[in-house]
């Protein structure tokens, strides 16, 4: 796997491929030998009182893609354009439910759940497919075609694009078996401590290359009472289920409040 350049150190790169021990020791060792040399002037110190992150939109998709109209399809086929356009600026995730007339193979009963939760946040009304942005800041129901779905996704998108975040997160993950068990390091940066916040964490699996390519399959949830500003810290998540292998998974990762009602950061990775 490829280096990436680490939240600890600006510039330090490590690889993921290291025992996340030695990575982690690696990591800290790095960042007290080296703190000295930073400028308190860099962007991505998050000592630094003016640090942040480029912060990514949390979209996720209800949709019932058993239903033989293509409503959720074109809403799913939107959705990929989306995701083309803002690559590295947006993470997708798709729930599927069951509807009266039609029961979806991919369905949790703690999709209904969060659904629910979802569209009481809003005028109650009930429906897929229903496409909420970053949890409460935009909703989108319906879809009448593809172009026509990108249109309305992107007007609900734009206004959150380019937002900064003092929270960095970065996503590694434990294999045993077919459980994955999620290890984050959260850095809280800026000037005030974080209180009272929920990692989230959603594994996804890429079902097939039409329509079902984000499909949640399992979540789970750690909150965290405190986090002093220009420090991190790694949480180890319950484990999550890897229900189907044969596909390929990805781990969704995001942070928000206690009420569930904004998203702080998010982000993706490949699970291999």
């Amino acid at each position: 796997m490829s280096a990436f350049t680490s939240i600890f150190k600006p510039g330090i790169p490590f690889r993921r491929i290291l025992p996340f021990g030695v990575w982690l020791a690696t990591a800290y060792f790095l960042l007290l030998a080296g703190c000295q040399d930073i400028p308190r002037d860099n962007p991505l110190d998050p000592k630094n009182p003016q640090s942040s992150r480029p912060q990514k939109v949390l979209v996720e998709a209800f949709v019932n893609t058993n239903n033989p109209l293509q409503f959720n399809q074109f809403a799913l086929g939107a959705l990929d354009s989306i995701v083309q356009q803002n690559r590295d600026r947006v993470v997708v995730v798709e729930y599927h439910r069951n509807t009266r007339d039609y029961d979806d193979p991919f369905h949790l009963p703690q999709n209904e759940s969060l659904y629910q939760n979802y569209v009481n946040r809003f005028d109650g009304m009930v429906g897929v497919p229903d496409v909420f942005f970053n949890i409460s800041e935009a909703r989108v129901q319906g879809a009448s075609s593809v172009g026509n779905s990108f249109i309305r996704f992107n007007d609900a998108l734009s206004p959150l694009l380019n937002r900064s975040s003092e929270f960095a997160l970065e996503i590694n993950y434990l294999l045993d078996g077919s459980s994955v068990i999620p290890e984050i390091i959260v850095a809280k940066l800026g000037t005030s401590d974080a209180n009272k916040f929920v990692i989230k964490a959603i594994l996804i699996s890429e079902i097939d290359q039409a329509f079902l390519k984000r499909v949640v399959v399992d979540f789970t949830r750690q909150e965290v009472g405190a986090l002093a500003h220009g420090e991190f810290t790694t949480y180890n998540l319950p484990p999550l289920n890897m229900a189907m292998p044969q596909y390929q998974h990805s781990l969704v990762v995001y942070i928000t409040d206690f009420g569930n009602s904004r998203v702080f950061q998010c982000d993706i990775e490949d699970v291999k």
